[in-house]
């Protein structure tokens, strides 16, 4: 970790700025019929923020990249690497060497409206580390309902289930009731920072 240690009031008071940065800046999405109007903005805008916040909790041997990132090799695009500290793209790409990549990080701002989406991801993953055992996998979702009103929708502990137990998801805020889930930006990131850094 870098040399000054964060406490648990700090990582709170950062999860907090975190969703409040992005709550204050996306789009409210619209369905136009086919899709989502401003859905890869706010994605992008999420995984942006996320990144900012991110590296200055890193150990010095890894940083992060993205959005829009690849591993050289395989043909999905990812929103966040961890990658070791010298590691460069390929020339013209944002593609990096397998053997720099110690994380893909999964950054949504609302969760997933697709049932499919956890099994999807969940075998997107499973194929990431059945390719490349230096490379862990784990998912981040800004604010999404905990307990759901109706039944049907998909939601954060649909996800947290299918991931499970191999792989870590976390959520900073419940959307219905509009709070914050305690502890969740430093479980990410201790999560995050010493499995990144144990192979860097």
């Amino acid at each position: 970790m870098n040399s000054v240690e964060t406490s648990s009031e700090d990582f709170e008071n950062e999860q907090a700025e975190i969703v409040n940065i992005i709550k204050s800046k996306e789009q409210r999405s619209e369905y136009d019929g086919t899709k989502f109007k401003w859905n890869k903005f706010n994605e992008d805008l999420a995984c942006r923020v996320v990144k900012e916040f991110l590296k200055k909790h890193l150990p010095k041997q890894v940083k992060v990249v993205g959005p829009n990132a690849y591993i050289e090799g395989y043909p999905n695009e990812f929103d966040l690497l961890l990658v070791t500290e010298n590691a460069i793209p390929a020339a013209f790409t944002n593609a990096y060497r397998n053997t720099d990549v110690r994380f893909v990080i999964e950054v949504k701002s609302h969760g997933y409206t697709d049932q499919e989406r956890p099994p999807k991801l969940l075998s997107e993953f499973e194929d990431i580390r059945k390719r490349y055992r230096n490379v862990n996998c784990t998912s981040l979702t800004i604010s999404e309902t905990l307990e759901p009103k109706r039944d049907g929708s998909s939601y954060f502990r649909d996800l947290k289930d299918a991931l499970g137990p191999r792989y870590e998801a976390f959520c900073l805020a419940d959307s219905r009731i509009q709070e914050l889930i305690p502890g969740q930006w430093k479980q990410f990131v201790s999560h995050v920072t010493e499995n990144g850094a144990r192979q860097a």
